[in-house]
């Protein structure tokens, strides 16, 4: 018998069409059926994590294990993924392209060190710094404030924005970087991705910014014709730490990340992927879980996390390791 505060687990199918929220509780139960059917009874239920989620569901369909199981029951693959703060510097600053338009930035913070011990206290497990500077010109302009970063951190730093040579790949590892993050030269010198990689196993990121699907470089400046999932194929071959993929059309627009980019992404690659790009809500976050299982395994947030849309300490509780979605030694009959 259904009864009211009973736990449910949508499958993997149902939680696709429910915004992606796996974990409902039942909220009531109705003696008439969904708009259309003649007869059979429904549940309102209502999700975990959102309150303000409450689809209807047919009792059949809830008795149907195919659709829903009783319980809130862990994924058979438990999916977690790493939110990564994103701290964009320009002229020392904390600040946000809009596309990866220099024309259009928004100023958060003038205090990028204060800025990145919030986000370590809030519960990032990683940091992902970008010289925007450096990017639109290849010279290093923040290596003073990148540093001071690094030094104040317990958590792992990566970088990237510029990083067109050997020797300042190793300058700033040199500074204390975990990782750094090789864009415009992974598509004109794959050599040198190439020689670092052999040299540094596992602390090479190759960032792979596109637009309709095609790699973009110089800080989204210049366009090529170059397949993102090409160079996602080649270079993955090589023992690089990470792929981190950004879709520039939905870029610090807060509309949603490109999930089937991203999907595509993960199936090319032989290596992890991180996703950049779009972010604005908990439910996009949530959303990228079904990629999780492909290797999609972390996720860099900006502007969601300064504007307030998004609470990083909340983000990493619902899509993080232990995560809210899938809560240890919880299984109801």
């Amino acid at each position: 018998m259904i009864r009211c505060g009973q736990p449910f687990t949508a499958q993997p199918a149902t939680a696709r069409v429910l915004g992606g929220w796996r974990h409902f509780t039942v909220l009531t139960l109705r003696r008439r059926g969904l708009a259309g059917q003649a007869s059979g009874r429904a549940v309102e239920l209502r999700a975990v994590l959102d309150r303000r989620v409450r689809p209807v569901v047919p009792l059949a369909d809830l008795n149907n294990p195919r659709l829903w199981q009783p319980g809130w029951q862990p994924v058979v693959r438990p999916a977690s993924m790493q939110v990564i703060p994103a701290i964009d510097l320009l002229d020392g600053q904390c600040v946000r392209l809009h596309q990866g338009d220099y024309g259009q930035v928004t100023r958060f913070s003038d205090d990028p060190v204060a800025q990145a011990l919030r986000w370590q206290d809030q519960g990032a497990q990683r940091l992902h710094l970008v010289d925007l500077d450096g990017a639109r010109t290849g010279l290093p302009a923040n290596d003073a404030v990148v540093k001071a970063i690094v030094t104040a951190l317990a958590i792992p730093v990566q970088l990237g924005g510029g990083i067109r040579t050997a020797e300042r790949a190793e300058e700033l590892l040199a500074y204390g970087l975990e990782r750094v993050i090789l864009g415009t030269a992974a598509l004109e010198r794959p050599d040198l991705v190439e020689v670092l990689a052999a040299r540094h196993p596992g602390r090479i990121v190759v960032g792979i910014d596109a637009r309709e699907g095609r790699v973009a470089t110089r800080g989204w400046i210049e366009a090529s014709d170059t397949l993102a999932t090409d160079l996602a194929r080649r270079l993955s071959a090589l023992p690089i730490a990470a792929i981190i993929s950004t879709d520039i059309g939905t870029d610090g627009t807060l509309a949603g990340p490109n999930l089937e980019a991203l999907r595509a992404m993960a199936e090319a690659s032989r290596v992890p992927v991180i996703a950049s790009g779009g972010v604005g809500t908990l439910e996009h976050l949530l959303s990228l879980l079904a990629v999780a299982a492909l290797g999609v395994e972390g996720v860099i947030v900006g502007r969601a996390l300064y504007d307030g849309s998004v609470d990083l300490a909340e983000a990493v509780q619902a899509v993080g390791e232990g995560r809210l979605q899938d809560p240890p030694g919880l299984a109801f009959a």
